[in-house]
């Protein structure tokens, strides 16, 4: 595997691993935080929001790095998908699914007014999945050996 022709894929990796770091320590500190309790509600952006803002500003850049990182593994998945490389392709297309899912059972622990713990775990569930697929990806990744 030619080391340039997939280094803009393993940087977007690298990023998204690094942001992964950051999104747990920000998850960490949410859980930490004195959630409060809420009726479940419908969905609604002005809902949402207020909702994380009860929480304060940590539960607002958790929830905002939740859909940038979502972005990041669209960026990733079509890199990936062009990649010609089956593994790459495989587990690129598994940590997108992953992120996804750990957004919206994020969404929607906050729609059930933070009281579905089984969302929650969720979550956490699909996050750690996110980090690893990423990381295969990053492994299958790798420049082959100089000889």
């Amino acid at each position: 595997m030619s080391s340039k022709k997939f280094l803009a894929t393993r940087i977007i990796v690298m990023v998204i691993l690094a942001l992964l770091a950051f999104q747990f320590e920000m998850g960490m500190a949410v859980n930490v935080a004195k959630q409060p309790t809420l009726p479940p509600f419908g969905f609604s952006l002005g809902r949402v929001s207020n909702a994380l803002n009860q929480i304060g500003v940590v539960a607002v850049i958790h929830a905002s790095l939740g859909v940038g990182l979502v972005l990041f593994s669209i960026v990733s998945l079509i890199l990936a998908l062009r990649s010609g490389v089956r593994s790459v392709q495989v587990f690129g297309s598994l940590a997108f699914v992953a992120t996804c899912l750990a957004l919206t059972t994020g969404l929607l622990y906050t729609l059930s007014g933070f009281q579905n713990d089984g969302l929650s775990e969720g979550m956490v569930t699909n996050f750690l999945l996110t980090f690893t697929f990423n990381f295969l990806e990053m492994y299958f990744l790798k420049p082959a050996p100089k000889t």
